[in-house]
């Protein structure tokens, strides 16, 4: 009896960190749900209401290395604050190799009813008829810069009458994603680290110290003074 003793012990601890565990579950999920409808209301309610927000946010990591857990609340945030584009750009190509993980967080943390459309992958193929709230999600590195050009510029060479505005639209088309009205720097420095030049001609930069634990109120306060600038496009 005595050497079943700890067995059954063991077994009684198992079975109450299981069910501490499961209840701790329900919660966070109640609560990630209703951190995403309060961001919604913040957004429509506060004194000084957003008019306007993105149609396409590019977030440059610069030279941090990805905080995935963050990036995910970023495209859960966007989500919520009806921002249909969100894309990633890291020079280093870090991101890309964590990129399954970016997407499990998301899929475990956004609501049932929403869809995330990952464009970075090469079997990509999009569906129509998605119902409920969406957006594009799309990561990028130094290769959709120069690299894009390089490739772009030798298909062109080898083809008859190409002009200046056949270059462009042949980059358009690669890039996929409209042109983003706001870019978001990370870092102390700002720098675009060869971000593809054709797509920022209308963007809108503001500088973030760090995408490390960036909070919900700080995506907000990037909402508010994107929604302060005047767009003059070239005017």
């Amino acid at each position: 009896m005595d050497q079943k003793s700890p067995s059954v012990i063991h077994r009684a601890c198992y079975l109450t960190l299981n069910v501490i565990y499961t209840i701790y579950e329900i919660i966070a999920s109640i609560f990630r749900q209703k951190l995403l409808i309060f961001l919604c209301h913040e957004i429509d309610s506060r004194p000084k209401k957003i008019t306007k927000v993105p149609t396409h946010l590019t977030v440059l990591l610069g030279n941090e290395e990805p905080a995935v857990k963050d990036l995910a609340n970023l495209i859960l945030w966007c989500l919520s604050a009806r921002i249909t584009f969100i894309s990633f750009y890291d020079y280093k190509g870090s991101l890309r190799q964590c990129e399954d993980k970016l997407r499990q967080l998301v899929e475990e943390k956004k609501n049932e009813e929403d869809h995330v459309i990952w464009h970075s992958r090469p079997d990509f193929v999009h569906k129509n008829g998605y119902k409920g709230r969406k957006i594009h999600v799309k990561l990028l590195g130094e290769e959709d810069g120069r690299g894009t050009i390089a490739n772009v510029t030798k298909t062109l060479a080898s083809a008859a009458n190409s002009d200046l505005l056949q270059f462009e639209t042949e980059l358009l088309k690669q890039f996929e994603f409209p042109d983003p009205d706001l870019g978001v720097c990370c870092g102390k420095t700002f720098s675009l680290y060869g971000y593809p030049p054709w797509q920022i001609r209308v963007t809108e930069f503001l500088t973030l110290q760090t995408h490390h634990n960036i909070t919900l109120e700080t995506f907000i306060h990037l909402l508010y003074r994107f929604n302060k600038c005047e767009q003059r496009y070239g005017k």
